[in-house]
């Protein structure tokens, strides 16, 4: 089969006939209709992450059909279409028994340990596997499996009350789907902040009340505005800069006593800084990690529902010959981007 194999930073990826995948007898083969490229794929071109093994075949949001199952398979079929849950996990550590599976002791991640979904073929273990409904497009279920679930899980993480006001910092992939979701879980205020126009312009279209340029105005004094001085109930720093995330801090605090929650969804790899413990009194600071089999079950659900709208999620579709391409104006910006998925 066609392969990205990563094999070290600042290096295009290079495509390669490699041997199809094995499967076992709790495994499935999966062909892969549609890859998304996540902002974290940008993390390991540049060296700031180094994946479990070299090469690799980096990529884990996946979408496709079982071509082959292992004989102890009960849970798809030959021919289901179905999304991948990234995360392998035991099933039988303290983590996994409380519901916790993306905090498994021997967790393994598809993308980063395992290879992942920049191939035509994928074999994974049959758990990983969740039913993708009809009415799902491929490349929506690609963006299910990252995107879409880890902006829900930040959500539950930042223990969202339907009513809370919401400050989100970084509108990306995993940014703006914050945004539509706590306009579904029933925000009374949503407040989006970036520098890009063209993500704020869409941020309005994907439910935020409000949208601040960080680069012309300070989003704290807005934000401070817009909710009388209180600040807001949950803040959520995903874009992963130093800046964001005292934005994030200074946003959710409306004095020396009280605070609401906030939650670092995205990689952050410089030191941040809080300037005194006063800044999250009665409140709270949350590192958000992944999502669980659970939350992708439930996102599901709800995309099948028509809960949440994600026919402006994505917008590039790329041949899959074209990852570098994709790789490459996500990292400059040269267009008008929001998610890119591979379509095979």
């Amino acid at each position: 089969m066609k392969a990205f194999r990563f094999y070290e930073p600042e290096v295009p990826w290079k495509l390669e006939e490699v041997p199809t995948p094995t499967i076992g007898d709790n495994d499935v083969l999966v062909k892969i209709k549609a890859a998304g490229i996540c902002g974290s794929d940008l993390h390991y071109k540049h060296g700031r992450m180094k994946p479990g093994k070299i090469p690799i075949i980096l990529g884990h949001e996946i979408a496709g059909v079982v071509e082959e199952i292992g004989s102890k398979v009960r849970n798809v079929n030959i021919g289901d279409r179905i999304c991948v849950h990234y995360i392998i996990s035991c099933g039988d550590c303290v983590h996994c028994s409380q519901g916790n599976d993306n905090r498994c002791r021997n967790r393994r991640s598809i993308g980063h340990h395992v290879d992942g979904g920049f191939a035509e073929y994928i074999a994974i273990p049959s758990r990983n596997a969740f039913k993708l409904p009809d009415e799902i497009p491929f490349e929506q279920g690609a963006i299910i499996g990252c995107a879409v679930s880890t902006a829900f899980h930040a959500l539950r993480v930042g223990e969202f009350q339907p009513g809370d006001t919401v400050a989100v910092f970084g509108l990306g992939g995993v940014g703006m789907h914050v945004v539509a979701w706590a306009r579904v879980f029933g925000a009374s205020k949503i407040i989006g902040v970036d520098i890009v126009d063209f993500k704020l312009r869409l941020a309005k279209e994907f439910g935020a009340d409000f949208t601040i340029n960080a680069a012309e105005e300070d989003p704290v004094k807005e934000i401070r505005y817009l909710t009388d001085d209180l600040g807001v109930d949950v803040s959520l720093e995903v874009a992963g800069t130093e800046k964001t995330m005292e934005y994030a801090l200074l946003s959710a605090c409306e004095s020396n006593y009280a605070s609401g929650r906030v939650v670092s969804v995205a990689a952050q790899f410089k030191p941040i800084v809080i300037k005194g413990m006063r800044t999250l009194r009665e409140g709270a600071l949350r590192k958000s990690g992944d999502h669980t089999r659970d939350d992708l079950r439930r996102v599901i659900q709800l995309v099948k529902a028509k809960r949440i709208d994600l026919s402006k999620s994505i917008t590039h579709r790329l041949p899959f010959d074209k990852l570098n391409y994709g790789l490459e104006i996500l990292d400059e910006k040269k267009e008008n981007i929001l998610r890119a998925v591979l379509i095979q």
